[in-house]
């Protein structure tokens, strides 16, 4: 009895250890194209997506310049992504050599940390969607996964795999849920540049004869709002806040900062106060240069800044101003969210919080530190 009981027992082990020891095919009928169409299939909510395939002139230049990746490692693949405010994305790159795959599966790790710096501070859900993607691999096979439910997408990656994947019948699958999206022509709000010393001059000497269409524009909606929401009897940390509520709450954040195809441009005037004041539409650049513009409209003393979200190599720039002798910093743009509501979470802090957001970098050398905290926002 006792014989048998151990005969039982070594099978039950053998049978164990054969299914724990038992690879994973590392061939596959389905083409890349197929096997992203399949991905995204597993998820219940995803965006329209563009879709960049071998053939694609672009598919080379986003390889090398968006992955960092060697385009001569790579023998074939599909490229799936959201654009705008949308970071959604799902690839799959077929390599000439799998002995490349930890090198690209380290490129890809280093592309999300990068990535989602573009969101933070812009679009905080996107970037925690950003920072939960995932990259794996198979063979020759490797897989980037930016999406809600990277769980289901690993999973339909691997059972992408083995004998019973056959070829579809079609060419590519994929090319129905990728949009590609129509080019488009950025028109021009004018043919000069935004020159804020010439806005400010016509302003205080009140000629504006010599300025441009769009310096005219901007400064006369300047003037409609100093009109509409300061009152003589302000202080100017009241006169500080009037503006940067009438900023958040009338102009949002500009989505085409965050395009990365070669067909689409951010929109022109973004980077001014003409994306704010009269496009009502502005990237952070924007939103600082409105609020620098109106402080020196006021006489209200303010610099802007500029540095960057984290490890991310975008550029981005905030604002101090100083009020009764003492600095504060002020980040209008991150206060105006993508998704939520405006708030002041970044209106007049000290630099030591900008610091431990880990999201503000910023050369400290030539920027005064704000300690003061007499005008931080207070909830009423």
């Amino acid at each position: 009895m006792k014989k048998i009981q151990y005969c039982v027992i070594t099978m039950l082990i053998l049978c164990l250890l054969e299914g724990c020891t038992k690879k994973q095919s590392l061939e596959t009928g389905m083409t890349p194209q197929e096997m992203v169409q399949t991905i995204m299939e597993s998820q219940e909510k995803l965006p329209t997506l563009e879709q960049i395939a071998p053939e694609d002139e672009e598919f080379i230049s986003y390889v090398s310049n968006y992955y960092q990746i060697n385009d001569e490692q790579v023998e074939d693949g599909d490229i799936c992504y959201a654009d705008g405010e949308e970071a959604s994305e799902i690839a799959v790159l077929v390599l000439k050599d799998e002995k490349d795959s930890e090198t690209i599966q380290t490129a890809w790790k280093e592309y999300i940390q990068n990535r989602a710096g573009v969101f933070e501070g812009y679009a905080p859900q996107q970037a925690a969607m950003v920072k939960d993607g995932v990259v794996v691999g198979n063979g020759k096979y490797v897989a980037l996964l930016i999406c809600q439910d990277t769980s289901a997408a690993k999973e339909v990656f691997f059972n992408c795999f083995g004998e019973n994947k056959k070829n579809s019948s079609k060419k590519n699958a994929a090319s129905k849920a990728a949009s590609k999206k129509d080019s488009k022509e950025n028109a021009s709000k004018a043919d000069d540049a935004y020159d804020a010393s010439a806005v400010l001059k016509a302003w205080k000497t009140g000629d504006d004869s010599h300025l441009s269409d769009m310096n005219l524009k901007i400064l006369e909606a300047a003037k409609d709002v100093i009109h509409q929401e300061i009152k003589e009897n302000m202080s100017d940390y009241e006169k500080e806040l009037a503006i940067h509520d009438c900023i958040t709450n009338s102009s949002s954040f500009d989505y085409s900062v965050f395009r990365r195809s070669s067909a689409d441009q951010v929109e022109e005037g973004s980077d001014t106060p003409y994306g704010v004041l009269i496009d009502q539409k502005a990237m952070c650049h924007g939103y600082s240069s409105t609020f620098q513009l109106f402080m020196d409209m006021l006489d209200i003393e303010c610099i802007t800044v500029f540095g960057k979200p984290g490890s991310n190599d975008m550029e981005h720039s905030w604002n101090m101003v100083r009020l009764d002798g003492e600095w504060y910093c002020v980040d209008v743009a991150w206060d105006d969210p993508i998704g939520g509501s405006p708030e002041h979470t970044y209106f007049n802090v000290t630099s030591q919080e900008l610091r431990t957001s880990g999201i503000h970098e910023w050369d400290e050398t030539d920027v005064p530190e704000a300690t003061a905290t007499t005008y931080r926002y207070k909830e009423e």
